[in-house]
């Protein structure tokens, strides 16, 4: 049985994983979907949880595999300082 919190299940790469296996059945696990995208399914977890956030090779190559532009956006709007800056000069504006 597998078990999602209420966090795993909004967090976008856990989404767009799960999305990209409805396509794909390599993505139903973290396993299956860490050997796909080269990402240790420890590592795949911990960015599922958003105890850690994806580097930048990392967040292509799943970005990629997952047919998931909207994780670049994601990345590119919440986690990188310089798109949270122009995020900030935008709203003072």
């Amino acid at each position: 049985m597998s078990y999602t919190t209420k966090e795993t299940s909004r967090n976008p790469y856990y989404k767009a994983r799960i999305h990209a296996a409805e396509k794909d059945t390599a993505y139903e696990s973290r396993l299956s979907a860490g050997a796909v995208v080269g990402i240790s399914s420890t590592r795949l977890y911990q960015i599922e949880r958003g105890l850690q956030e994806p580097h930048r090779d990392e967040l292509i190559v799943m970005a990629d595999a997952y047919d998931a532009p909207e994780l670049l956006e994601h990345y590119c709007e919440c986690v990188c300082p310089v798109g949270e800056r122009c995020r900030h000069l935008k709203e003072t504006k």
